[in-house]
């Protein structure tokens, strides 16, 4: 009896440590993030799956480039779908609960919000490869900042005032993934300190980032991106200066424009011409430019985005890029987004040499090149006679018609101060509302003007 007691009470005692063990394990369905990043392999898995947020359909994937178009369609887009939040854009009639609007905020603070813990914990990554991984997070966060603040931010830069205009919370510090935290109930910061973040993040980028890197950030996309930024400011000798070392870099390094237009788009593989897109196949990725400029024809959906004759009208008798178009149920198509699983083009080489030529235009400089130098590798390549003493007024038009409906439509229309719809390019209704769901969670943000 003494010895069945003995035996019962120890394997109780053994149970009990049992038991005791497992109340010890950790939640798996609550990692905490410095277990998540606790060794070289986890950074750069977290890295890589933050390619993968930075490519969702709000960002990266398409929404970020469409949206800009419909904002600046000037009547040279319609929009005929159904959803009524892409209307909105199209309409300027935006209300604070846009559903576009709202996901591109949370899935812009997302990455950055991965891109600060990754950089909390650039520690653990192996020596050799810490630059690299640093700098590739920090071109995520500073073209996620350079979205959030371009389409949030009060008024554009050369509105005037950026210190005192309204900008967006800026967040740099590692912390968790969740937006309701305490410590992001933020009130907005300047759009002036919006674009120092910004440049501080791509210069840094740029200094560490190799000139090839596959299919991930490379020092020629920082170069390119800075030269955007640079444009949204006005300040062309530095936009000059960014946009040249971009093709300096790029062509030293492989890269060149495609033989013909038509070639630069609609593929299942990065291109020579391309500095840095998103990839897209039937296993991962999305392409919402697809989605919405291309046609049931091709798998997508009705042909939600029309191109009116008044943009096609533009293009010369056998340019490329107008023969690029096609005509289907009544409407012209933009036929560089027209097929299924392609990647989506963020950064073409093209876009380069269109930035140094107006640059250089606006600063009667040479950088790199002549102004006809430029502008004429462009018009060669979609097959149009070369041009002599081009002026600023066909640089510009060089540029609407070379890279059409690819993201930059809204913020060249803001720069250079144009009439959009017949509103002003300063106009309230020209800039997103803070998302309803953000002002409903943080009682420091306030509204933009007109919301």
């Amino acid at each position: 009896m003494k010895k069945k007691l003995f035996y019962m009470l120890a394997v109780l005692a053994v149970l009990g440590t049992g038991c005791d063990s497992k109340l010890e394990l950790k939640n798996p369905q609550s990692i905490d993030g410095e277990d998540a990043l606790d060794t070289d392999a986890r950074v750069k898995k977290v890295l890589v799956g933050n390619y993968a947020s930075f490519g969702s359909a709000a960002l990266f994937g398409g929404d970020v480039l469409w949206m800009s178009e419909l904002l600046a369609s000037d009547a040279e887009l319609n929009w005929v779908g159904t959803f009524p939040d892409p209307r909105m854009i199209w309409g300027k009639n935006m209300l604070t609960n846009n559903s576009n609007a709202s996901a591109t905020w949370s899935a812009a603070y997302r990455v950055i919000y991965n891109c600060n813990n990754i950089l909390g914990a650039i520690g653990v990554v192996a020596a050799a490869d810490q630059k690299r991984v640093a700098a590739e997070a920090k071109f995520l966060r500073g073209m996620a900042y350079f979205e959030l603040v371009k389409y949030f931010g009060e008024k554009p830069f050369v509105a005037g005032n950026a210190a005192s205009l309204k900008g967006v919370p800026l967040i740099t510090a590692p912390g968790p993934s969740a937006p309701q935290s305490e410590e992001y109930k933020l009130a907005r910061s300047s759009v002036q300190d919006g674009y120092t973040q910004v440049i501080k993040d791509l210069t840094e980028a740029e200094t560490d980032l190799p000139a090839k890197n596959g299919v991930y950030a490379n020092k020629e996309a920082a170069q390119l991106a800075l030269a955007r930024v640079y444009l949204q400011q006005a300040d062309y000798s530095k936009a000059l200066d960014a946009a040249n070392r971009c093709i300096t870099t790029a062509t030293a390094n492989g890269f060149a424009l495609t033989s013909t237009y038509a070639a630069a788009f609609n593929t299942t593989a990065n291109t020579v011409e391309d500095l840095f897109a998103m990839q897209h196949n039937a296993q991962a990725g999305t392409n919402s430019c697809f989605t919405y400029f291309s046609t049931g024809t091709y798998g997508a959906r009705d042909g939600d985005i029309e191109v009116t004759p008044k943009h096609y009208n533009k293009y010369e008798t056998g340019d490329q890029r107008r023969s690029l178009f096609f005509f289907e149920s009544g409407a012209w198509r933009a036929g560089k987004w027209r097929d299924l699983y392609r990647n989506v083009k963020c950064m073409r080489l093209a876009e380069a040499y269109i930035t140094r030529a107006e640059c250089n235009s606006r600063l009667s400089s040479s950088v790199g090149a002549t102004v006809d130098a430029d502008v004429n590798r462009i018009r060669n390549r979609a097959g149009l006679a070369s041009l002599t003493n081009a002026t600023l007024a066909q640089v510009l038009n060089e540029r609407e018609l070379e890279i059409a409906f690819e993201g930059q439509g809204a913020w060249d229309a803001k720069r250079q101060k144009l009439t959009v719809d017949g509103k002003a390019w300063d106009d309230p209704k020209m800039t997103f509302p803070i998302p309803l769901r953000e002002m409903n969670v943080n009682a420091n943000l306030v509204q933009n003007p007109g919301y």
